[in-house]
């Protein structure tokens, strides 16, 4: 017997959301009948494909090595169904991951575009870091996630979709600037995300080149706070400058020049190599669209600085 494209959807589905549970959800079926499917595999192949762990399941050895040709097969299904014209018919929850800079400049309009194309599918979001998002990915629990500056993409795959600008910047009653370099701010209280975010990298890379040490850097996993706590005069930060535009044109706030300059940090899209469903493509490809409308990456001409989002 061969395993069948609903057993291996099931299969799939349950690997990603991990629990029969959650699986027959997103598929609108009832968990017994997933649980069927699930056994049946198994059955066919004489292998475990899961082990449980607590009331998740994971992935069994085996089930590692059977998941790539799984996904690889809906994938095919699912641009299939596309090049066939029912991509309307995408349905089931996508979990999402995105740093907060992007959710909250693009969020609202890639809900709208999604919600207009596709009224069935539905996101599951997490906002984080894109370390974090990173871990997320790998652990399977996201789907797809929006980095900036991401790592190597060790098992993930990356599609960049363009540079984001960051800069240092500070309250004017900090007297800083216009033009900054390492010692200048050593002295400085500076906030930043934990690591091993890439925000925490980059600043203190930029530090160490100079054999500098900064003595007052703290540590917020917000960036929103971070962007508050600037605002107030507390401390200086290196921000995404997307974040900080309505701040520096009220005049509360100055952009500093570092001097050495940054490179502009890559936003890709990225999601498990071997795991880009038709759902998750849909995702990626709105969130394309959005960012063609907006002002919020760099024209390409003006690429070279990186930064955390």
């Amino acid at each position: 017997m061969r395993p069948t494209i609903a057993e291996l959807e099931a299969f799939v589905w349950t690997a990603r959301l991990g629990s029969v549970q959650a699986a027959a959800k997103h598929l609108f079926l009832a968990q017994p009948t997933v649980s069927l499917r699930l056994k049946s595999l198994q059955d066919e192949l004489g292998v475990k494909v899961f082990d449980r762990a607590g009331s998740t399941l994971r992935l069994s050895p085996d089930g590692e090595l059977l998941f790539g040709h799984a996904i690889s097969i809906i994938e095919e299904l699912g641009r299939m169904r596309e090049r066939a014209g029912s991509t309307g018919a995408l349905h089931g929850t996508v979990k999402v991951g995105m740093p907060e800079t992007f959710a909250v400049a693009c969020l609202t309009l890639i809900l709208k575009d999604l919600g207009a194309l596709y009224p069935r599918l539905r996101l599951e979001l997490s906002v984080a870091t894109s370390s974090q998002l990173e871990d997320e990915l790998r652990e399977h629990r996201l789907d797809v996630a929006f980095l900036v500056h991401p790592s190597d993409g060790v098992a993930i795959r990356l599609v960049e979709l363009g540079r984001q600008e960051a800069a240092w910047v500070a309250a004017k009653s900090l007297g800083l600037g216009p033009i900054v370099r390492p010692a200048d701010l050593q002295d400085c209280q500076i906030l930043t995300n934990p690591p091993p975010s890439a925000m925490h990298r980059q600043i203190t890379e930029w530090f160490s080149a100079a054999d500098v040490k900064p003595r007052r850097l703290d540590f917020c996993t917000g960036q929103m706070v971070i962007a508050h706590l600037v605002q107030e005069g507390v401390a200086a930060a290196f921000l995404p400058v997307k974040l900080m535009e309505p701040a520096l044109a009220d005049g509360q706030i100055v952009k500093l020049r570092a001097v050495p300059d940054f490179a502009h940090a890559a936003l890709c899209a990225g999601h498990r190599i071997g795991g880009a469903t038709a759902e998750i493509e849909a995702v990626i490809a709105a969130a394309r669209r959005v960012l063609g409308t907006m002002p919020f990456l760099l024209p390409p001409a003006r690429r070279g600085h990186e930064s955390e989002g």
